[in-house]
This record gives C-alpha cells, sequence and structure tokens, in this order.
C-alpha cells in the first residue's frame, strides 16, 4: 500500500479500475487502495452480504452501467466475512423453515384475497339464478385472472375500492370472452392498420366492446 490515507474505518462506494496497474476510485477521496486484510464478497447472497456488513465498515463495489450503477458486492475485512458465512450455516434450517412458513402464510392470505375478490365480481354481475353457474365461473375465471401476484393487473392494485376494481375485471373479462372485441383486434392485425395500442382504432374496437359487454350485462342479470 502506498501513501494514501488509510480509510478502513469508513463505509464507502468504490468503483474498479480501468486496468490492473491503477486503483479502486470513490467519489468522496479519489484513487484508494484495498486493504491487504480485506477480500471481495460478490453479490449473490443477500443474508452472508447483510451480516458482513453489520460486522463493521466496508466498501460497497459499483460499476457504471447505462443509467445506473450495478452493485458487484462488498471490499471487508476477511474475518467478518468467515465470520458472515458461519453464521449463515448456523442459521440455515432456521431460516428456511421461516421462508416455508413464509410462503404457508402468503399462499393462504393470496387465496383468500382471490375468493373475496370472486365474490365481488359475482356480488356486481347480479345475475339471474338461472345464470348462477355463468355468473360464478365468470367471477372464478376474472378474479384468478386479474389477482395475479406482481402482473400489475387491476385486481393487484391499491388506488381502488374492492368493489371498483371488482367492476373493471368482470367488464374486462366480458369484453375479451362474451363480445367481439378479440375478433375485431385479430382483424385490425391482420390488415395492417394495427399501431398502438392506445390508437384511435383500438379504441373504437373497445368502446364498441363496451356496449356489448353492457348488453350482455342486461341480457343475464335479475329483472329490476
Amino acid at each position: 500500500m502506498d501513501n494514501r490515507e488509510d480509510h478502513t474505518h469508513e463505509i464507502l462506494n468504490v468503483y474498479p479500475p480501468r486496468t490492473e496497474e491503477e486503483p479502486w476510485w470513490c467519489p468522496q477521496y479519489g484513487n484508494v487502495d484495498i486493504p491487504d486484510t480485506w477480500a471481495f464478497l460478490p453479490a449473490g447472497d443477500p443474508y452472508v452480504t447483510r451480516q458482513a456488513k453489520l460486522l463493521g465498515p466496508h466498501w460497497v463495489a459499483k460499476k457504471h452501467a447505462r443509467g445506473f450503477n450495478r452493485t458487484l458486492g462488498i471490499w471487508v475485512p476477511e474475518e467478518n466475512i468467515e465470520a458472515a458465512l458461519k453464521q449463515a450455516e448456523q442459521t440455515k434450517a432456521e431460516r428456511e423453515a421461516r421462508r416455508a412458513v413464509g410462503r404457508v402464510y402468503r399462499e393462504r392470505r393470496e387465496d383468500g384475497y382471490t375468493k373475496r375478490f370472486a365474490e365481488a365480481i359475482y356480488r356486481f354481475l347480479e345475475f339471474a339464478p338461472k345464470y348462477d353457474r355463468l355468473a360464478r365461473r365468470i367471477a372464478r375465471e376474472a378474479a384468478e385472472h386479474s389477482t395475479v401476484v406482481g402482473s400489475e393487473r387491476v385486481g393487484r392494485t391499491s388506488r381502488l375500492s374492492l368493489e371498483e376494481k371488482a367492476e373493471l375485471a368482470a367488464r374486462a373479462y366480458i369484453r375479451h370472452k362474451h363480445t367481439k372485441y378479440e375478433d375485431r383486434l385479430e382483424e385490425l392485425t391482420l390488415s395492417g392498420l394495427w399501431i398502438e395500442p392506445d390508437d384511435y382504432l383500438h379504441r373504437e374496437a373497445k368502446a364498441a366492446a363496451g356496449e356489448e359487454a353492457d348488453e350482455f350485462l342486461q341480457r343475464h342479470r335479475r329483472q329490476r
């Protein structure tokens, strides 16, 4: 190590050298030398990385990417990596058990939400008794489609009430399954006129399907 100041007591963001002869670099101090007693812990195991960070100072290795900085791992005292790996091994069974319990809890919670969502759709449909089986099927399939975790579909939004989401999900399902909406979209695609999802032709097809969905609801609902 040369005469550069020792920053091993600090937490820094450091960037790799461009060549083997150049040192690492950080925004605060410029060129820095990796301490002889430190080692590199690659990113990949969040638990080990977190434990190593908790044990003391560390330098986060980053690399410039397109529009953001990618984290490569951390430089940290070698003994802290060994301690973090030992901690990970000792707690592995316990952590796996907690994850299994968490998965079961999330699955039950999601299953309960999907059922509540289906019931809300069923109430919105308000079909006549002779169409009850159809209403149940629409409610179930629309709910399952709309509540997929990570799908960003209407069932996952938190900006609307359950009733508002149920209506949107039901109308979308009917539009796709019980109107000529899909046929119109296919015709637009085959004709070469299809441009963008918000194109006026698409809006016209969606509006026409909306009217057909209203008629579908009126035909199957209770007499008022």
